[in-house]
């Protein structure tokens, strides 16, 4: 009878000690949860933003296919700042918030363009994700007439 209450006095505070771990590895599991949930919400976050920066590049563009080809650059070039080159940033400020960096560049004819009556144009975007980094978008295209 000796040896078995030896052995329960051994055993004291095992069903706690098993208990305080069960509690700690069910509490790394909900941190790690919540890391997830974090790093999701980033993700969808950056994700909108750049989903908001291809619209706004691409609606850009198709107003410049849909106006007169002689008055592109001098209207849309952010180097000239025309009524509608200020519509369209202030347009994406709004849409951006509080991830603006700067006012897109709009710039023409870096590269030849394919006809005399054309013009290439190059769209570039910043926003800022919420980690602080800077993001950009560009696209290019050729409006007029071929």
């Amino acid at each position: 009878m000796t040896t078995s209450i030896n052995s329960r006095q051994h055993q004291t505070g095992a069903y706690l000690l098993e208990a305080l771990i069960g509690i700690l590895i069910f509490a790394l599991g909900v941190l790690g949860i919540v890391g997830l949930q974090a790093a999701s919400l980033r993700t969808t976050t950056d994700s909108a933003m750049r989903a908001e920066a291809v619209f706004a590049a691409n609606q850009l563009l198709s107003q410049m296919w849909a106006d007169d080809e002689n008055s592109l650059v001098a209207n849309y070039s952010s180097a000239f700042n025309g009524q509608p080159y200020k519509d369209f940033a202030a347009q994406l400020k709004s849409a951006q918030g509080g991830t603006w960096v700067a006012d897109p560049a709009v710039v023409f004819d870096t590269i030849a363009p394919p006809s005399q009556q054309s013009h290439y144009v190059v769209i570039n975007i910043q926003w800022k994700s919420t980690d602080g980094d800077v993001h950009n978008y560009t696209t290019a295209g050729v409006v007029g007439q071929n």
